[in-house]
């Protein structure tokens, strides 16, 4: 009964008990209008011809509220005892509606399905000699922001003592990364084994291993190689004639290390990625700058939308211009780089001839770096993101003549 009555709203309430009550006063009207159609007039007395005196005659009047209610018609007896049943419903249907409205709490908010959580490495690549420094690129599901990933670096699937446990990726807006260095006294990696990156969760998710890649530029100081000393031949020494002083072997020069090169500096004005080639395309991440850094200008595309830079962390490659305050002075002054952009797609050949062998191929706008090209101009060797470098022909690329008449001519 109580929760019948709590569905009702008060106004429909208050409506029905109103409706109710002009329902019973119709009713009450009507009948008594039927009675006294019903009923014959009264036949008049004639009055004797006396005088009536109306004071001697006693008032009769009802004494006590039962005498009242005794005397009243069948109409009022039954509006006397409607009216207060109807009251009551009315106060009862009221109170029971407020007293739900006070005790009825917020609707339920409705729970959502929980999203699984899966850990995926798009990019694991060495980015740096030294110290030898790889660059870890995840992307997640079902992990709140600020989630912390713990980083691994296996070899053949057994992992090694190489990175910082301190050093963890941390997750916003499902994506994170991270740049680590070797540990000071790490694990030896050298060549030969299977090298692979696992990220893992404090609740247990792991991901899938990852190929480490390492570029050919960095091979060297990731597996520890070390350039072998010059080995001297001795000098065979002429039988003694007299007294002949003994003439001492040459000592090695150490070969000098190759400077950096250097550039006009500029301001970092957003924090971005440094790629290896001016495109935004994945597995392309070296490095990245932060705003409020400096970068020193080392060429440009020539559309003047990428730039060759050499960051505070010795990273060299390619930033957009949007990071970087560049001034049409400079922009005039920086030099072309080599690099263009594929207008179509077609196969990069291990020799500039299409009947070698096809080893790679290059998609449209993706961007590639001139390396060398024939006396003709019909081909030109190029090195794409992928490391893979190879001969393509000409008109598979958008090539500026000021480009070209700068690019080696091979032999």
């Amino acid at each position: 009964m109580q929760t019948t009555l709590n569905q009702i709203s008060p106004p429909l309430a208050i409506g029905l008990i109103v409706l109710g009550l002009v329902i019973i006063l119709l009713v009450v009207v009507i009948i008594r209008r039927r009675r006294a159609a019903n009923q014959a007039p009264p036949i008049p007395e004639i009055p004797p011809a006396t005088t009536i005196d109306y004071t001697a005659v006693p008032l009769e009047e009802p004494q006590s509220w039962q005498d009242r209610l005794r005397n009243l018609s069948l109409a009022a007896k039954i509006l006397f005892v409607l009216i207060p049943i109807l009251l009551c419903l009315g106060i009862g249907v009221l109170v029971l509606s407020l007293n739900n409205d006070r005790t009825a709490g917020p609707p339920p908010t409705p729970t959502p399905s929980p999203v699984p959580i899966t850990l995926t490495i798009e990019d694991a690549t060495v980015v740096r000699a030294e110290p030898p420094t790889i660059n870890i690129r995840v992307r997640s599901t079902g992990l709140a922001d600020e989630t912390e990933l713990q980083v691994e670096l296996r070899a053949d699937g057994q992992p090694l003592r190489w990175i910082d446990p301190a050093q963890t990726i941390r997750i916003r807006r499902d994506r994170g990364d991270l740049r680590a260095a070797k540990l000071a006294d790490g694990d030896p990696t050298p060549a030969g084994p299977r090298y692979t990156v696992v990220v893992s969760a404090a609740d247990g998710s792991v991901s899938a291993e990852a190929e480490l890649v390492i570029p050919e530029r960095f091979a060297a100081a990731f597996y520890g190689e070390v350039a072998a000393a010059p080995t001297v031949t001795p000098t065979a020494t002429p039988a003694p004639v007299g007294q002949i002083t003994p003439t001492p072997p040459p000592t090695p020069t150490a070969t000098p290390t190759p400077a950096l090169p250097s550039g006009q500096p500029v301001a970092v004005t957003n924090g971005g990625n440094v790629r290896k080639l001016p495109f935004p395309g994945i597995n392309n991440v070296i490095g990245g700058i932060n705003a409020g850094e400096q970068v020193q200008i080392l060429a440009r595309t020539p559309n003047a939308e990428w730039y060759y830079v050499r960051t505070v962390r010795d990273e060299i490659g390619w930033v957009s211009r949007t990071l970087i305050a560049v001034t049409d002075l400079i922009a005039a002054e920086t030099p072309v780089a080599n690099v263009v952009t594929a207008f179509v797609s077609g196969p990069v050949y291990l020799a500039a001839d299409p009947a070698s062998a096809q080893i790679d191929r290059v998609e449209r706008n993706e961007v590639v770096e001139l390396l060398a090209r024939t006396a003709d101009g019909s081909w030109y060797r190029v090195l794409n993101v992928r490391d893979k470098e190879g001969w393509v022909q000409a008109n598979l690329l958008g090539i500026p003549d000021d480009v070209a008449k700068q690019v080696p001519v091979t032999q």
